[in-house]
C-alpha cells in the first residue's frame, strides 16, 4: 500500500491550518480540503471508467516541454503485466483520439473543459504524436511548432499535472 498520499494530505492539512490561524478560517480550510479530497476521489473513479484500469495501480506524469509535452503512465508494480498492458492500450487509444481532436476522456475525467483542448482540437493536424514504451508503461509525446499550439499543449499538461498530483 502506498502511504505517501495520506502523509502528503496530512502535511497539506497541517500547513493550511497553520496558514489559517483564526478559527473561522480553520473551518474554511478544513471544508476546502474535504471538497478537494472528494473531487480527487471522484476524478479517480471517473478515470477508472474512462481509462479502463484502476487509478490506484498507476502513476501519471504530465510534463510540459519546449516542443510540446509528455504524458507518462506507469504501473506502480513493475511486475503487474495486466496493468502495464492496459496502460499501453490506453496510451494508443488516446493517441488516436487526440489526433482526431477528441478530448472527451479528459473532459469526462475532470468534469470540465480541460485548458488548451480547444486550440489542440482546432489545430489537431499540426500536432505530431508518438508513443514510447518504457518499463512499466508508456509515454505519449506531443510535439508542435506553432507558438499558439505549444502554449495550448503546455496549458493542458500543466492543468493535468496539478490535477493528478500524488497519483
Amino acid at each position: 500500500m502506498n502511504f505517501k498520499v495520506p502523509i502528503i494530505v496530512g502535511i497539506v492539512i497541517f500547513v493550511i491550518i497553520i496558514f489559517y490561524s483564526t478559527s473561522s478560517n480553520i473551518q474554511h480550510a478544513v471544508n476546502h480540503v474535504n471538497i478537494t479530497d472528494s473531487n480527487q476521489t471522484a476524478m479517480l473513479e471517473r478515470g477508472d471508467i474512462a481509462m479502463g484500469f484502476n487509478q490506484s495501480m498507476i502513476h501519471h506524469h504530465f510534463m510540459a516541454t519546449k516542443t510540446g509535452g509528455e504524458i507518462m503512465i506507469m504501473s506502480i508494480n513493475m511486475s503487474d503485466i495486466k496493468t502495464i498492458n492496459e496502460i499501453r492500450s490506453h496510451v494508443k487509444d488516446i493517441q488516436y483520439e487526440f489526433s482526431q481532436g477528441n478530448f472527451t476522456k479528459p473532459f469526462y475525467i475532470h468534469a470540465q473543459v480541460v485548458p488548451g483542448t480547444d486550440i489542440m482540437t482546432a489545430k489537431k493536424n499540426m500536432i505530431q504524436y508518438s508513443i514510447e514504451d518504457i518499463d512499466g508503461g508508456s509515454v505519449l509525446i506531443l510535439r508542435a511548432n506553432n507558438t499558439e499550439l505549444l502554449d495550448a499543449i503546455q496549458q493542458f499538461m500543466n492543468f493535468q499535472s496539478t490535477q493528478h498530483m500524488g497519483h
